[in-house]
């Protein structure tokens, strides 16, 4: 790595994950008191994404920090070409900064209705169209998804990427119960809302 350096690195991922656990910590405190439940695909994507932010973030983080990244990971793509390190460095770092802000601004809209992916609201839950939710209606799948795609570009490791797409994989099938739930739940106003603002990407899907 060249930008800024894997102890570099690693800080900065620390620094993001400090952002987003506090953010849940506030907002959302009832995540880690939550046990999946429902159909096996919804306990599956909530448990890996868990894993994801609490456990295998931090552990890149760390061996970055420690110098022994590029040691364990037995996937990383030797890049010899200056500029295209640049290029992927400072992309992955633009989407994993990206990514976090979706998390944050996520949980902050959210707030005391947050429900783990897949879950059907609560009986006097509300219907969560403003903030981040005007702009998409998954941003915190957006924004792990994000994350994972920068720290695969920002280590080049083609084991990140792979959990990039398993987990994207993963979300589109969590997204689709979680949208049948919802349209039950609120009927015509969620249906009306979900043909003006796009499940993950602004304007296009």
């Amino acid at each position: 790595m060249h930008l800024i350096g894997e102890q570099g690195v690693g800080i900065f991922l620390f620094v993001m994950l400090a952002f987003q656990g506090g953010t849940m910590m506030v907002f959302a405190r009832r995540f880690l008191q939550v046990k999946p439940e429902g159909r096996g695909i919804v306990i599956v994507e909530n448990y890996f994404n868990t894993t994801i932010l609490i456990l295998f973030i931090p552990l890149i983080a760390v061996s970055l920090i420690i110098g022994r990244y590029q040691a364990l990971d037995l996937t990383h793509l030797v890049i010899t070409t200056p500029w295209l390190i640049y290029g992927l460095e400072a992309v992955g770092i633009a989407l994993i900064i990206c990514g976090t802000a979706m998390i944050v601004l996520g949980f902050i809209a959210l707030g005391t209705t947050f429900q783990p992916g897949g879950f059907a609201p609560r009986p006097n839950d509300p219907l969560v169209t403003s903030g981040i939710y005007s702009w998409v209606r998954h941003p915190l799948n957006v924004g792990v998804l994000s994350v994972l795609l920068g720290l695969a570009l920002l280590v080049q490791s083609l084991f990140v990427l792979i959990l990039f797409i398993v987990y994207f994989i993963l979300v589109l099938r969590v997204i689709s119960i979680e949208e049948s739930h919802l349209s039950e739940t609120f009927g015509e106003a969620y249906l009306s809302y979900s043909r003006r603002v796009r499940r993950l990407v602004p304007f296009i899907y």
